[in-house]
């Protein structure tokens, strides 16, 4: 990030910091996730899926892009999604009004990635939870520590088996549940050769367009990390040559 960026985010964190209005505490043109119940995460360009596989965690990049599509709606594009080199993921509508910003912590290994309005201000952290079973996640209000939002491994699925098989390129299979255990959706993987495409599925009772919003970026996170892990790595090297 150049001199500029570094001094605009600043101002936007102070903003965020001094502020109580609701600009900073939810993110902005996300009622449309309240227009369908399933979502598709998948890779802009069907082609990077192979090559991913050969690229080396420093390989340069600008930009990648991700599509999120309404499953029930003819797959139609309802947003756009790209990995920027340097920045995180930004999350756009159709008509180029941002959404939020979805990022990998900034040196603090507790979390496992941050949900931010596009200002940038960070909204949200997904902070790592570990259970005898495996690793779970709380998503919390930043900067009130405030837990809002369960996600829970699924142990007991065919999608383990599928990966290993071969005819599933990733078991990323979550709950999202209020902290009451009330549950909000799921991420899993599609049933799709040549493409670790991601299934978010809200439960019809859950029309908060935030709280849908925050799953939406919890599964972003979910598909550069364990759909492509190399899409993370690729990201987190470049903000780290960024801020030298």
């Amino acid at each position: 990030m150049d001199f500029f960026g570094h001094v605009r985010e600043g101002i936007a964190k102070a903003v965020h910091r001094a502020s109580d209005s609701h600009v900073f505490h939810e993110f902005p043109e996300c009622s449309i996730l309240t227009s369908t119940d399933k979502l598709s995460i998948k890779l802009k360009e069907p082609q990077l899926h192979n090559a991913l596989k050969t690229l080396r965690p420093d390989t340069p990049f600008q930009s990648i892009g991700l599509l999120v599509r309404n499953e029930s709606n003819r797959k139609q594009t309802m947003m756009n999604a790209e990995l920027v080199s340097g920045n995180g993921i930004m999350v756009k509508n159709n008509s180029g009004k941002p959404i939020m910003v979805v990022r990998p912590p900034n040196n603090d290994p507790t979390s496992f990635g941050k949900l931010m309005h596009p200002a940038p201000a960070t909204l949200f952290k997904i902070m790592r939870e570990l259970t005898p079973v495996g690793e779970n996640f709380i998503v919390v209000k930043h900067p009130s520590k405030e837990p809002v939002m369960k996600v829970e491994k699924v142990l007991a699925s065919l999608y383990p088996i599928g990966k290993a098989i071969g005819v599933l390129g990733t078991n990323c299979v979550y709950w999202f549940k209020r902290m009451d255990g009330t549950v909000l959706g799921y991420v899993r993987p599609k049933l799709v050769l040549n493409n670790n495409t991601l299934i978010v599925k809200f439960t019809s009772t859950n029309t908060d367009p935030q709280a849908r919003a925050i799953i939406l970026g919890c599964s972003l996170i979910f598909m550069i990390s364990i759909a492509y892990p190399q899409l993370r790595s690729m990201l987190e090297e470049s903000m780290r040559k960024e801020n030298y």
